[in-house]
């Protein structure tokens, strides 16, 4: 049995941009979405079961 995706989701968050994994072993607040997706994708690339979920609305 394999176990579920890990999934880094960016979602806005007032000024910031939330970044969190769905293991709860990652987290970062961002000023920019570039720099929170930027981020969530090096992150995801260390991980051979990761995922990024981008939010494009509030």
């Amino acid at each position: 049995m394999t176990a579920a995706p890990v999934l880094f989701e960016i979602r806005r968050l007032g000024r910031v941009w939330r970044l969190a994994s769905s293991d709860g072993l990652f987290f970062g607040l961002f000023q920019t979405r570039a720099s929170a997706l930027r981020c969530a994708v090096e992150e995801a690339d260390r991980r051979h079961d990761a995922d990024v979920l981008l939010h494009t609305h509030d």
